[in-house]
């Protein structure tokens, strides 16, 4: 395999009416739906994913061959309104929080 995969996933219901998009290196990728989630194969190299409510929130991080990456996102409190942003989780427990998931859409373009 010439790609890597990263997973974006929502484990939890709270603040279900914050869904903003996903954008991974400027390209609208996705939504941060509660209990919900998708993937892409993407090429080696390096990813800024980028989610925005009252504020801009970002993780980055580098993809290797054969390598899989997964990012929750989470609802935090704002000043005004609550913020979703997403975090880099080992294996083990992405998996174990995927499994009470839905697959949301079908993002498994390249990159």
């Amino acid at each position: 395999m010439d790609t890597g995969r990263v997973f974006f996933y929502r484990p939890y219901s709270f603040g279900a009416i914050l869904q903003p998009v996903i954008v991974m290196n400027g390209k609208v990728v996705g939504k941060s739906i509660p209990k919900g989630f998708f993937f892409m194969d993407c090429d080696p190299g390096e990813y800024e994913v980028v989610t925005s409510t009252e504020v801009k929130r970002k993780v980055s991080f580098i993809l290797d061959k054969g390598q899989t990456r997964y990012i929750r996102f989470r609802v935090g409190m704002g000043f005004f309104a609550g913020h979703v942003y997403g975090e880099l989780v080992d294996p083990g427990e992405a998996l174990l929080e995927i499994e009470d998931c839905k697959y949301t859409e079908d993002s498994t373009k390249k990159t």
